[in-house]
């Protein structure tokens, strides 16, 4: 897989929320890999969006405040370019940030357990980017599975072809890029997206789905993101799918290697 490519569908995923679709859930992307092996620096892109928010810490207070700019639509992803950092607390702590992730990927995010329960509130829907090392994915995998966390993530698994790749930009004293500075487009839709996923490329993505753990929202997701870049690339109607394909080579239980 190339860095384009995982690039590209991050991009779609964020603008996924353009699309017209009978399902609102927003479901989220999990990029899992080794320690250096760019997971940060591509979920970092999402710094170029203006209706996405980068994240280095959150609490459930602090998520209680973005609700107002969420359900306006004002924030339509939350990134997080180191998600353990969201366990360096209590437990407690991790598992109500949990709750608060697990709903505004789906239902929606309403009210705070201090807040009155009788007021009305416009459910908050955000899309989640995050990155994590391995090990720790490995450490809560299993609790996120039993909680139904899991199912709410597609779960990209990745490690860096040119291992050496970091080390030698060092060297050089040159930055590794991803983003305005490669000619990238992160250009905004200024209308509405079509739904255009026909039903035989839904059950191709669904196929591709066939090693995560939840494929409800993902497919969902994996639908819009097609449908994006579709929109993005209407004068090469093979392009999209061929991106997809690329990327779900990360979905397998292998992973990819991703290429610079």
């Amino acid at each position: 897989m190339t860095v384009n490519s995982l690039v590209e569908m991050i991009s779609a995923f964020h603008l996924s929320y353009y699309v017209e679709s009978t399902f609102k859930e927003r479901g989220g992307l999990m990029i899992v890999g080794p320690p250096a092996s760019l997971k940060t620096a591509v979920t970092e892109i999402m710094d170029n969006y203006p209706n996405a928010i980068l994240l280095s810490d959150l609490t459930v207070k602090q998520g209680a405040r973005l609700r107002e700019d969420i359900g306006a639509n004002r924030i339509t992803t939350l990134a997080f370019a180191d998600f353990a950092k969201l366990y360096q607390r209590n437990m407690s702590g991790a598992s109500n940030v949990e709750g608060f992730l697990r709903a505004v990927t789906a239902e929606g995010f309403r009210r705070a357990n201090w807040e009155d329960s009788r007021m009305t509130v416009i459910p908050a829907r955000a899309m989640v980017i995050a990155s994590m090392t391995t090990r720790f994915y490995t450490m809560h995998y299993g609790d996120w599975l039993d909680d139904g966390f899991a199912r709410r993530f597609i779960w990209c698994h990745l490690r860096l072809k040119q291992s050496d790749a970091i080390i030698e930009a060092i060297i050089k004293n040159t930055r590794l890029e991803f983003g305005f500075e490669n000619g990238f487009n992160f250009r905004t839709p200024v209308q509405p997206i079509k739904f255009t996923a026909t039903e035989t490329e839904s059950r191709q993505l669904s196929h591709l789905l066939r090693h995560q753990p939840g494929k409800e929202i993902g497919l969902t997701l994996l639908q819009k993101a097609l449908s994006v870049l579709k929109w993005k690339f209407p004068k090469e109607p093979k392009r999209p799918f061929r991106i997809i394909q690329e990327f779900s080579e990360s979905l397998s239980k292998e992973g990819a290697q991703l290429n610079i």
